[in-house]
């Protein structure tokens, strides 16, 4: 495994990083920011190999460009009301965007921090949605709480107390939406009863038959959902 430069007719030079391990087919894929992984058969002479890469230009500058603003800080995937998406950079766009097949959007400016723009994001996101599903069952179970907020919490994912009301974890918008609804519901249970007794635990009963798949998928996902705050 070795790395060359590959350096296009208009002057642009590309890293890549070359195995032999291919059977038929040569394969580019970006390796890192600012490197390519090119893994050609056995058989394909380096004399080959290069008039390849300039019949395939369009394409491998085009994956090239890709690898040069891929961030470091930025976790493999982004979880988002209980799935994974990717990110891109994007050159035209001014503010993050999200869509169902394409992932993340990032605006080319958030390249030197994508971590504080997608954060942002997912917080406005999490201020409408988490809420108003707060909101929702507050009604549902006839329990208003006296405040209704997020929080920066890193040890718990809701809180609930008297004098100052509940207050849900931001980075719940990557859960499942069985999963906020558990939390929403476990919080305004305790408006009633304050512990973790039979008393509390058969209240939760009452409006979700999901505590068990909810605690689960926490405790498997739950610290993931917490990526972006790991990154630099």
């Amino acid at each position: 495994m070795s790395v060359f430069i590959h350096t296009t007719a208009d002057g642009c030079t590309i890293r890549l990083k070359l195995r032999h391990t291919a059977r038929k087919n040569i394969i580019v894929r970006i390796a890192s920011r600012g490197l390519l992984d090119i893994n050609v058969p056995p058989f394909v002479s380096m004399k080959s190999l290069y008039q390849w890469l300039s019949a395939n230009e369009p394409s491998i500058k085009k994956l090239w460009q890709q690898a040069v603003q891929i961030s470091t800080t930025l976790p493999a995937y982004i979880w988002f009301r209980g799935q994974t998406y990717s990110y891109t950079l994007v050159a035209v766009l001014t503010c993050v965007q999200w869509h169902a097949q394409q992932g993340f959007l990032l605006p080319l400016a958030a390249a030197q921090l994508p971590h504080a723009a997608l954060s942002a994001w997912l917080k406005q996101y999490a201020q409408t949605e988490l809420l108003s599903r707060l909101q929702y069952w507050a009604q549902v179970m006839q329990l208003q709480p006296v405040a209704m907020a997020l929080s920066q919490a890193r040890t718990f994912w809701g809180v609930c107390r008297r004098r100052t009301g509940i207050r849900l974890n931001w980075r719940l918008i990557g859960a499942p939406a069985f999963v906020v609804d558990y939390v929403c519901i476990h919080e305004l249970c305790h408006l009633r009863h304050a512990n973790h007794g039979k008393a509390f635990w058969a209240m939760v009963a009452e409006y979700t038959a999901d505590t068990v798949n909810a605690r689960l998928w926490l405790k498997q996902h739950g610290t993931e959902l917490f990526a972006l705050d790991k990154v630099s």
